[in-house]
């Protein structure tokens, strides 16, 4: 499949009944859980069409703060996001600091992409998540000799560069 077809797919509605809540401070928060969010990316992406990375992981003070990437495989090409995410050390919650920052972070990737971004957005007169239809992808074609628009290259031309070439541990 297209990227542009699984990114399409990525920013459908999650539905309602994917979605979990947790009241905190007296205000009911909408999310989606990692699991949730790994079986949408599962059967939105496609089995082995995407591949979530940590890239960094540091404490700062009294916080543990991550960076992570998640890349969405296209058979014409690929497509990576980071995000961060952070969490008390001293966490007084379910889950750790690493669990829960890391699925902070993968949450924000995928938003990233569209997923479950509708949960992101705020209701300013009741303070919380509103279900938003999803924003179009506007097209991006290919131009003459196989390359596409903001510098990107098609899966093929990229194969053909890259592809047979094996890497050396040094």
């Amino acid at each position: 499949m297209k990227l542009s077809e699984i990114l399409e797919r990525l920013r459908q509605p999650v539905p309602l009944e994917l979605i979990s809540y947790k009241t905190i401070k007296g205000n009911r928060i909408d999310y989606i859980s990692w699991t949730t969010l790994a079986d949408l990316l599962d059967e939105r992406a496609g089995l082995g069409g995407w591949e979530w990375r940590i890239n960094d992981i540091q404490q700062v003070g009294n916080r543990l703060t991550m960076i992570g990437c998640l890349t969405i495989y296209g058979d014409d090409r690929s497509l990576t996001m980071m995000a961060t995410g952070d969490e008390d050390i001293d966490l007084d919650a379910y889950g750790t600091p690493a669990t829960n920052t890391e699925a902070q972070c993968l949450r924000r990737c995928a938003s990233k992409y569209g997923l479950g971004r509708n949960l992101w957005k705020k209701d300013s007169q009741q303070g919380r998540s509103r279900m938003l239809p999803p924003t179009p992808i506007p097209p991006n074609p290919p131009s003459k000799g196989g390359r596409r628009g903001d510098g990107e290259i098609t899966r093929e031309e990229w194969l053909n560069r890259f592809g047979n070439k094996q890497t050396q541990k040094v």
